[in-house]
Protein backbone atom coordinates (compact mmCIF):
# COMPACT_ATOMS: atom_id res chain seq x y z
CA UNK A 1 0.00 0.00 0.00
CA UNK A 2 2.81 2.15 0.72
CA UNK A 3 4.59 1.32 -2.77
CA UNK A 4 1.52 2.56 -4.10
CA UNK A 5 1.34 5.96 -2.14
CA UNK A 6 4.65 6.80 -2.54
CA UNK A 7 3.99 6.03 -6.44
CA UNK A 8 1.31 8.32 -6.97
CA UNK A 9 3.08 11.22 -5.24
CA UNK A 10 6.37 10.75 -7.15
CA UNK A 11 4.39 10.71 -10.73
CA UNK A 12 2.18 13.66 -9.16
CA UNK A 13 5.71 15.71 -9.01
CA UNK A 14 6.79 14.97 -12.30
CA UNK A 15 3.92 15.81 -13.88
CA UNK A 16 3.74 19.42 -12.05
CA UNK A 17 7.86 19.97 -13.11
CA UNK A 18 6.77 18.93 -16.82
CA UNK A 19 3.67 21.34 -16.21
CA UNK A 20 5.04 24.50 -14.30
CA UNK A 21 8.50 24.82 -14.64
CA UNK A 22 10.31 25.65 -17.89
CA UNK A 23 12.58 22.29 -18.95
CA UNK A 24 15.14 21.97 -21.55
CA UNK A 25 12.84 21.61 -24.44
CA UNK A 26 10.75 24.45 -23.25
CA UNK A 27 13.92 26.91 -22.83
CA UNK A 28 15.14 25.61 -26.34
CA UNK A 29 11.67 26.22 -28.15
CA UNK A 30 12.23 29.94 -26.89
CA UNK A 31 15.29 30.00 -29.73
CA UNK A 32 15.17 31.25 -33.02
CA UNK A 33 16.61 27.90 -34.18
CA UNK A 34 14.26 25.89 -31.67
CA UNK A 35 15.52 22.98 -30.07
CA UNK A 36 18.13 22.49 -32.67
CA UNK A 37 20.10 23.83 -35.49
CA UNK A 38 19.70 22.96 -39.19
CA UNK A 39 22.35 24.83 -40.67
CA UNK A 40 25.64 23.69 -40.20
CA UNK A 41 28.92 26.22 -40.71
CA UNK A 42 29.19 26.47 -44.98
CA UNK A 43 31.82 26.54 -47.19
CA UNK A 44 34.74 25.34 -44.39
CA UNK A 45 38.44 25.77 -46.06
CA UNK A 46 41.87 25.80 -44.25
CA UNK A 47 44.58 26.98 -45.39
CA UNK A 48 48.31 26.11 -44.15
CA UNK A 49 50.19 28.99 -42.31
CA UNK A 50 52.64 29.30 -39.86
CA UNK A 51 53.88 30.96 -36.94
CA UNK A 52 56.98 32.94 -36.13
CA UNK A 53 58.77 30.10 -35.04
CA UNK A 54 58.24 27.87 -38.35
CA UNK A 55 54.96 25.51 -36.70
CA UNK A 56 52.41 24.90 -38.91
CA UNK A 57 48.67 25.65 -38.29
CA UNK A 58 45.73 26.20 -40.17
CA UNK A 59 43.91 29.05 -40.76
CA UNK A 60 39.74 28.09 -41.19
CA UNK A 61 37.11 30.21 -42.91
CA UNK A 62 33.54 29.50 -43.42
CA UNK A 63 30.17 31.23 -43.80
CA UNK A 64 27.28 31.49 -41.17
CA UNK A 65 23.99 31.36 -41.73
CA UNK A 66 21.55 33.85 -41.31
CA UNK A 67 19.88 31.51 -38.21
CA UNK A 68 23.38 31.77 -36.17
CA UNK A 69 23.23 35.34 -36.38
CA UNK A 70 19.65 35.74 -35.47
CA UNK A 71 20.62 33.17 -32.10
CA UNK A 72 23.63 35.42 -31.60
CA UNK A 73 21.16 38.62 -31.48
CA UNK A 74 18.92 36.77 -29.14
CA UNK A 75 21.68 36.02 -26.80
CA UNK A 76 22.58 39.34 -26.24
CA UNK A 77 18.67 40.53 -25.64
CA UNK A 78 18.32 38.17 -23.29
CA UNK A 79 21.45 38.31 -21.31
CA UNK A 80 23.25 34.72 -22.70
CA UNK A 81 25.77 33.65 -24.25
CA UNK A 82 25.37 33.59 -28.43
CA UNK A 83 26.35 31.03 -30.36
CA UNK A 84 30.09 29.24 -30.57
CA UNK A 85 31.65 26.82 -32.93
CA UNK A 86 33.81 23.75 -31.75
CA UNK A 87 36.29 22.65 -34.16
CA UNK A 88 36.78 18.33 -34.61
CA UNK A 89 39.80 17.16 -36.38
CA UNK A 90 41.12 13.82 -37.17
CA UNK A 91 44.80 12.46 -38.55
CA UNK A 92 44.77 10.61 -41.89
CA UNK A 93 42.23 7.48 -41.62
CA UNK A 94 42.58 7.87 -37.60
CA UNK A 95 39.20 9.14 -35.42
CA UNK A 96 37.92 12.09 -35.18
CA UNK A 97 37.93 13.37 -31.83
CA UNK A 98 34.53 13.69 -31.31
CA UNK A 99 34.07 9.99 -31.88
CA UNK A 100 36.64 9.12 -29.69
CA UNK A 101 34.75 11.18 -26.51
CA UNK A 102 37.68 13.95 -26.45
CA UNK A 103 36.38 17.35 -26.20
CA UNK A 104 36.39 20.04 -28.45
CA UNK A 105 38.47 22.88 -28.99
CA UNK A 106 36.35 26.37 -30.22
CA UNK A 107 35.48 30.24 -28.94
CA UNK A 108 32.52 32.07 -29.35
CA UNK A 109 31.04 34.04 -32.93
CA UNK A 110 31.15 37.71 -32.56
CA UNK A 111 28.47 40.05 -32.46
CA UNK A 112 28.43 43.53 -32.74
CA UNK A 113 26.25 44.82 -29.56
CA UNK A 114 25.94 48.10 -30.48
CA UNK A 115 25.69 48.23 -34.09
CA UNK A 116 23.02 45.25 -33.41
CA UNK A 117 24.37 42.99 -36.04
CA UNK A 118 26.71 40.14 -36.71
CA UNK A 119 30.36 41.73 -37.21
CA UNK A 120 30.61 39.74 -40.31
CA UNK A 121 29.38 36.81 -41.82
CA UNK A 122 31.97 35.18 -43.11
CA UNK A 123 34.41 33.77 -40.22
CA UNK A 124 37.52 34.44 -41.23
CA UNK A 125 41.15 33.09 -40.33
CA UNK A 126 40.30 30.99 -37.00
CA UNK A 127 43.35 29.66 -36.01
CA UNK A 128 43.40 26.35 -35.57
CA UNK A 129 46.60 24.55 -33.60
CA UNK A 130 47.33 20.99 -34.02
CA UNK A 131 49.07 21.10 -30.93
CA UNK A 132 46.26 22.67 -29.22
CA UNK A 133 44.08 19.10 -29.74
CA UNK A 134 47.07 16.39 -28.78
CA UNK A 135 47.87 15.47 -31.88
CA UNK A 136 50.66 13.33 -31.00
CA UNK A 137 52.51 16.07 -29.64
CA UNK A 138 53.84 16.54 -33.61
CA UNK A 139 52.81 18.07 -36.61
CA UNK A 140 53.99 16.61 -40.12
CA UNK A 141 52.12 18.09 -42.74
CA UNK A 142 54.30 16.84 -45.52
CA UNK A 143 53.97 13.10 -44.22
CA UNK A 144 50.06 13.31 -42.44
CA UNK A 145 46.48 14.21 -43.76
CA UNK A 146 44.28 16.75 -41.35
CA UNK A 147 41.02 16.29 -41.48
CA UNK A 148 38.83 19.23 -40.41
CA UNK A 149 34.69 19.78 -39.33
CA UNK A 150 33.24 22.62 -37.64
CA UNK A 151 29.76 22.65 -35.53
CA UNK A 152 27.64 24.99 -33.91
CA UNK A 153 26.96 24.97 -30.22
CA UNK A 154 24.54 26.98 -28.00
CA UNK A 155 24.23 27.11 -23.87
CA UNK A 156 20.45 26.71 -23.30
CA UNK A 157 19.06 27.88 -20.02
CA UNK A 158 19.42 30.62 -16.53
CA UNK A 159 20.46 28.47 -13.87
CA UNK A 160 23.36 26.34 -13.43
CA UNK A 161 21.48 23.08 -13.26
CA UNK A 162 19.24 23.72 -16.31
CA UNK A 163 22.06 24.83 -18.62
CA UNK A 164 22.68 22.28 -21.27
CA UNK A 165 24.48 22.28 -25.02
CA UNK A 166 21.70 21.73 -28.28
CA UNK A 167 24.32 21.11 -31.50
CA UNK A 168 24.35 21.96 -35.48
CA UNK A 169 25.57 19.16 -37.65
CA UNK A 170 29.29 19.16 -38.54
CA UNK A 171 30.23 21.64 -41.66
CA UNK A 172 32.10 19.92 -45.07
CA UNK A 173 35.57 18.43 -44.39
CA UNK A 174 37.91 20.80 -44.84
CA UNK A 175 41.40 18.67 -45.71
CA UNK A 176 45.17 19.69 -45.85
CA UNK A 177 48.11 17.97 -45.73
CA UNK A 178 50.26 15.15 -47.69
CA UNK A 179 48.53 11.96 -48.37
CA UNK A 180 51.24 9.06 -47.13
CA UNK A 181 52.18 8.18 -50.80
CA UNK A 182 54.70 5.68 -49.88
CA UNK A 183 55.18 2.65 -48.00
CA UNK A 184 59.28 2.86 -46.61
CA UNK A 185 61.71 4.83 -47.35
CA UNK A 186 65.21 5.47 -46.11
CA UNK A 187 65.91 8.97 -44.19
CA UNK A 188 68.06 10.21 -46.94
CA UNK A 189 65.02 9.62 -49.88
CA UNK A 190 62.39 11.26 -47.71
CA UNK A 191 63.02 14.73 -49.08
CA UNK A 192 63.39 13.71 -52.81
CA UNK A 193 60.41 11.74 -52.52
CA UNK A 194 57.98 14.73 -51.10
CA UNK A 195 59.79 16.72 -53.77
CA UNK A 196 58.64 13.94 -56.70
CA UNK A 197 55.33 14.11 -55.00
CA UNK A 198 54.88 17.56 -54.86
CA UNK A 199 55.96 17.92 -58.60
CA UNK A 200 54.47 14.82 -60.03
CA UNK A 201 56.69 12.69 -60.59
CA UNK A 202 55.75 10.20 -58.98
CA UNK A 203 53.79 7.19 -60.94
CA UNK A 204 50.20 5.22 -59.83
CA UNK A 205 52.40 2.47 -59.99
CA UNK A 206 54.60 3.43 -57.41
CA UNK A 207 52.64 5.05 -55.06
CA UNK A 208 52.50 3.34 -51.46
CA UNK A 209 55.10 1.23 -52.45
CA UNK A 210 57.72 0.43 -50.16
CA UNK A 211 61.14 2.49 -51.92
CA UNK A 212 63.65 1.12 -50.30
CA UNK A 213 63.24 -1.94 -52.91
CA UNK A 214 64.75 -2.35 -56.77
CA UNK A 215 63.02 -0.85 -59.09
CA UNK A 216 60.81 -3.15 -61.90
CA UNK A 217 61.61 -2.37 -65.67
CA UNK A 218 57.57 -1.71 -65.69
CA UNK A 219 57.50 0.20 -63.04
CA UNK A 220 60.83 2.65 -64.77
CA UNK A 221 59.28 3.00 -67.99
CA UNK A 222 56.27 4.21 -66.03
CA UNK A 223 58.60 6.93 -64.18
CA UNK A 224 60.11 7.86 -67.07
CA UNK A 225 57.08 8.35 -68.83
CA UNK A 226 55.32 10.70 -66.29
CA UNK A 227 58.71 12.59 -66.03
CA UNK A 228 58.82 13.38 -69.99
CA UNK A 229 54.86 14.61 -69.84
CA UNK A 230 55.73 16.46 -66.99
CA UNK A 231 58.88 18.28 -68.49
CA UNK A 232 57.30 18.64 -72.30
CA UNK A 233 53.86 19.41 -70.46
CA UNK A 234 52.34 17.45 -73.33
CA UNK A 235 51.10 13.21 -74.12
CA UNK A 236 52.73 10.55 -75.30
CA UNK A 237 51.12 8.10 -77.00
CA UNK A 238 51.41 4.48 -76.97
CA UNK A 239 52.96 2.34 -79.79
CA UNK A 240 49.84 0.13 -81.92
CA UNK A 241 49.96 -2.45 -82.59
CA UNK A 242 51.24 -3.61 -79.27
CA UNK A 243 54.82 -6.12 -80.15
CA UNK A 244 54.61 -7.41 -76.57
CA UNK A 245 52.75 -10.69 -75.61
CA UNK A 246 53.84 -10.26 -71.80
CA UNK A 247 52.33 -6.67 -71.48
CA UNK A 248 49.37 -4.37 -72.62
CA UNK A 249 50.88 -1.48 -70.01
CA UNK A 250 49.89 1.63 -71.76
CA UNK A 251 52.74 3.55 -69.87
CA UNK A 252 55.38 0.54 -71.33
CA UNK A 253 54.11 0.88 -75.00
CA UNK A 254 54.45 5.01 -74.33
CA UNK A 255 57.70 4.63 -73.16
CA UNK A 256 58.81 1.92 -76.18
CA UNK A 257 57.02 4.51 -78.64
CA UNK A 258 59.16 6.97 -77.58
CA UNK A 259 62.09 5.31 -77.39
CA UNK A 260 62.49 5.44 -73.55
CA UNK A 261 63.33 1.93 -73.54
CA UNK A 262 62.74 -1.52 -75.73
CA UNK A 263 61.88 -5.07 -75.47
CA UNK A 264 64.17 -8.35 -73.71
CA UNK A 265 63.30 -9.64 -76.87
CA UNK A 266 61.38 -9.68 -80.18
CA UNK A 267 57.60 -10.34 -78.90
CA UNK A 268 58.40 -9.66 -74.61
CA UNK A 269 58.97 -6.84 -72.28
CA UNK A 270 60.32 -8.76 -68.85
CA UNK A 271 57.58 -6.06 -66.68
CA UNK A 272 58.76 -7.38 -63.70
CA UNK A 273 62.92 -7.88 -64.27
CA UNK A 274 64.50 -5.56 -61.74
CA UNK A 275 66.91 -2.86 -63.64
CA UNK A 276 70.64 -2.25 -62.69
CA UNK A 277 72.09 1.31 -62.27
CA UNK A 278 73.93 1.01 -65.62
CA UNK A 279 69.91 -0.12 -67.01
CA UNK A 280 68.71 2.35 -65.42
CA UNK A 281 70.95 5.21 -66.52
CA UNK A 282 70.78 4.20 -70.09
CA UNK A 283 66.90 4.44 -70.31
CA UNK A 284 66.53 7.81 -68.34
CA UNK A 285 69.33 9.15 -70.91
CA UNK A 286 66.82 7.97 -73.49
CA UNK A 287 63.79 9.54 -71.74
CA UNK A 288 66.39 13.27 -71.86
CA UNK A 289 66.48 12.59 -75.13
CA UNK A 290 63.31 12.13 -75.94
CA UNK A 291 62.48 15.49 -73.93
CA UNK A 292 65.01 17.41 -75.62
CA UNK A 293 66.42 15.96 -79.33
CA UNK A 294 68.59 18.89 -80.06
CA UNK A 295 70.59 19.09 -76.72
CA UNK A 296 74.11 18.41 -76.76
CA UNK A 297 75.19 14.57 -75.25
CA UNK A 298 78.81 15.06 -75.92
CA UNK A 299 80.80 12.92 -73.30
CA UNK A 300 84.34 13.36 -74.79
CA UNK A 301 85.69 15.49 -71.92
CA UNK A 302 84.28 13.11 -69.09
CA UNK A 303 87.02 10.99 -67.75
CA UNK A 304 86.48 7.21 -67.45
CA UNK A 305 85.15 5.47 -64.36
CA UNK A 306 87.38 3.31 -62.09
CA UNK A 307 84.93 0.41 -62.57
CA UNK A 308 85.09 1.48 -66.40
CA UNK A 309 85.78 -2.15 -67.50
CA UNK A 310 82.22 -3.27 -65.48
CA UNK A 311 80.19 -0.93 -67.57
CA UNK A 312 78.06 -2.44 -70.43
CA UNK A 313 79.69 -1.15 -74.44
CA UNK A 314 75.58 0.20 -74.34
CA UNK A 315 76.03 2.09 -71.43
CA UNK A 316 79.20 3.99 -71.36
CA UNK A 317 77.47 7.29 -73.40
CA UNK A 318 75.13 7.13 -71.16
CA UNK A 319 76.80 6.34 -67.78
CA UNK A 320 79.01 9.26 -68.45
CA UNK A 321 76.59 11.71 -69.65
CA UNK A 322 73.96 10.91 -66.14
CA UNK A 323 77.48 11.51 -64.60
CA UNK A 324 78.33 14.41 -66.57
CA UNK A 325 74.89 16.35 -65.49
CA UNK A 326 75.07 14.97 -61.72
CA UNK A 327 72.40 13.11 -61.95
CA UNK A 328 73.91 9.86 -60.68
CA UNK A 329 77.10 9.81 -58.64
CA UNK A 330 79.09 7.16 -57.70
CA UNK A 331 80.28 6.20 -54.57
CA UNK A 332 83.37 8.12 -52.72
CA UNK A 333 86.31 6.07 -54.97
CA UNK A 334 84.01 7.14 -57.53
CA UNK A 335 82.86 3.85 -59.17
CA UNK A 336 79.81 3.81 -60.78
CA UNK A 337 78.98 0.62 -59.73
CA UNK A 338 76.86 -0.09 -62.86
CA UNK A 339 75.78 -3.96 -62.23
CA UNK A 340 76.94 -7.24 -59.89
CA UNK A 341 80.00 -9.00 -62.05
CA UNK A 342 80.08 -11.74 -59.63
CA UNK A 343 77.51 -13.78 -57.96
CA UNK A 344 78.93 -12.60 -54.13
CA UNK A 345 77.89 -9.30 -55.68
CA UNK A 346 74.84 -10.23 -57.23
CA UNK A 347 73.48 -12.01 -54.15
CA UNK A 348 74.43 -9.06 -52.14
CA UNK A 349 71.86 -6.45 -54.50
CA UNK A 350 75.14 -4.68 -55.69
CA UNK A 351 74.78 -2.02 -58.48
CA UNK A 352 70.81 -2.31 -58.44
CA UNK A 353 68.65 0.45 -58.90
CA UNK A 354 65.96 0.80 -56.07
CA UNK A 355 62.21 2.60 -56.11
CA UNK A 356 63.91 5.76 -54.21
CA UNK A 357 66.78 5.91 -55.94
CA UNK A 358 65.16 6.02 -59.27
CA UNK A 359 62.50 8.57 -58.43
CA UNK A 360 65.31 10.66 -57.15
CA UNK A 361 67.22 10.79 -60.50
CA UNK A 362 63.75 11.64 -61.91
CA UNK A 363 63.76 14.70 -59.86
CA UNK A 364 66.95 15.73 -60.37
CA UNK A 365 66.62 15.30 -64.64
CA UNK A 366 63.69 17.64 -63.88
CA UNK A 367 65.44 20.41 -62.53
CA UNK A 368 68.48 19.98 -64.69
CA UNK A 369 66.22 20.36 -67.97
CA UNK A 370 66.46 23.83 -68.22
CA UNK A 371 70.15 23.34 -68.97
CA UNK A 372 70.06 20.25 -71.19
Amino acid sequence: MKTKFFTIIIAGVIIFTMLFIPGMSAFAELLPTGDSFEAAPQNLTAELKEWEDGRPYFALKWTNPQSIWELGQYGVENGQWGAEYQIDMKVGNGQWLYDMGESLFGNALSYDEELDEPENYVTDDVTCDPMDFGVDGIVDIKANVYHIRVRYAYLVGQGEEEEYYIYSPFSNVATIGTEAFYKEASDWAKSELQKANELGLIPDILKGADMTKPITREEFAELAVVLYERVTDGKSEPVSPNPFTDTANSQILKAYNLGITSGTSQTTFSPNVLINREQCAAMLFRAIKAIHPQGNFGVADVKDFPDQKDISDWAVEATKYMSKMGIITGDAQGNFMPKAVTPALEAAGYGMATREQAIALSVRTYEKAPEI
